[in-house]
């Protein structure tokens, strides 16, 4: 042996004994580095709770989803803020799309999972009490890191299956609908009301704060949106900072993209004997003098002004309205937001908005049995590239002031 050890040494040249000597003092050097733990070891022992999860399943059933439940249609309709059918199938389209919200068997102790049911319900119970992960453990029996993962599952769901339906802008019929109920309005031609609400952002990073605060002094995010007079909302642009103004959100908003595209649906309507080819929205004071906007007039004099900015500012209140059903249907975005990642933040606000949009769809006067199972077909993406020249003519008369 000591010959072959010669021998080796004999061979190995300076590098190559530099290098085994630094290897040799890397492996000593994590030997004796101590191990870092998840835990503190002076932390105390981590409890497994008994939640006893079967339990609240059959409690939740029980209460809300049986032959005779101990809570009517009534009370239902005002704790999940939407009908008992709606909530049903919107569960049955989450879990067959969600491999999450699939009950799981027994683990190695022998304890059952949490049901879709108990996902759902704590989700939806989140989002419409504006409540703290933790709150719903009482009855869900779901812990709060449990209950942050199935939010986060339930919006991406809800907006995978739904969101292109629910947030595409009006078709052909939908734009003949609009254009007769308008006209009866005194606004012909009219899509819409457009305007940007705030909602604050508690833990926002210290080094984003002066980019996301304006007006107030706490930072926001912006939602950009258009509604209707049944309350629909067919535009949604959120996440720009607080700091902007609702002219920086238009500019940067996809709202009139496919119009400039020319994948818009034609309107066409007459206002005192002249042709208009295109649609617009009533909006305030700070939006530009576009051919797509429709604003009031300030200071009017005489009584056919007084009357018009009557009617005007009377129509534009859709969209506060919107805002504030918004709001009181789902309190979680009418206080702060006290997530810390902004994809997170942007899924609770356009869930809450998909919801919105179909529990105005199944409660109007025309909905009858509303299939939320089979719900047509989608949008398809316009990806062809318009020709130059239309684009640029396009966009001229999207902003012309002779016409507005």
């Amino acid at each position: 042996m000591e010959e072959e050890d010669d021998d080796l040494e004999f061979w190995l040249d300076d590098d190559e004994e530099l290098e085994v000597a630094t290897y040799n003092h890397l492996l000593e050097a994590e030997s004796s580095r101590p191990r870092r733990r998840s835990r503190p070891p002076d932390a105390p022992p981590k409890v497994i709770r008994p939640r006893d999860l079967p339990s609240a399943h059959r409690q939740i059933k029980g209460d809300y989803f049986v032959a005779n439940p101990v809570y009517n249609d009534k009370q239902f309709r005002r704790r999940f803020r939407m009908r008992r059918h709606l909530f049903k199938q919107i569960k049955e389209v989450v879990k067959n799309h969600n491999s999450y919200f699939k009950k799981k068997k027994c683990d190695a102790t022998g304890k059952e999972g949490l049901s879709a049911l108990q996902k759902c319900v704590a989700s939806l119970r989140i989002l419409a009490y504006g409540l703290s992960l933790d709150a719903v453990d009482e009855y869900v029996r779901i812990g709060e890191s449990t209950a942050r993962q199935a939010l986060h599952h339930f919006c991406r769901a809800v907006i995978d299956v739904f969101g292109e339906y629910y947030l595409q802008a009006p078709k052909a019929d939908d734009v003949a609908r609009l254009l007769q109920e308008d006209e009866s309005r005194g606004f012909p031609g009219m899509l819409g009301s457009i305007d940007c609400m705030h909602w604050e952002w508690k833990n926002c990073p210290t080094s984003w704060k002066g980019q996301f605060t304006g007006r107030g002094k706490h930072p926001t995010m912006i939602l950009e949106a258009v509604a209707l007079h049944d309350l629909w909302i067919w535009h949604a642009y959120f996440g720009m900072p607080g700091s902007n103004n609702d002219i920086n959100v238009l500019h940067r908003s996809p709202v009139f993209s496919s119009y400039l595209r020319g994948c818009s649906t034609p309107v066409s309507f007459a206002v005192n004997g002249r042709t208009y080819n295109m649609g617009y929205c009533l909006a305030d004071g700070i939006y530009p003098e576009w051919a797509a906007f429709v604003k009031t007039i300030h200071h009017p004099m005489e009584q056919k002004t007084k009357h018009f900015a009557t009617q005007q500012e009377s129509a534009r209140k859709d969209i506060e309205r919107a805002f504030g059903v918004l709001q009181t249907c789902f309190a979680v975005i009418r206080g702060p937001a006290y997530g810390w990642d902004r994809s997170n933040i942007n899924d609770i606000m356009l869930t809450c908005i998909i919801l919105h949009n179909m529990i105005v769809e199944d409660e109007q006067d025309s909905a009858h049995n509303t299939d939320f199972l089979n719900i047509g077909h989608l949008a398809v993406p316009y990806s062809n590239n318009p020709d130059r020249e239309a684009f640029v003519a396009a966009h001229h008369r999207l902003h012309d002031q002779d016409t507005h």
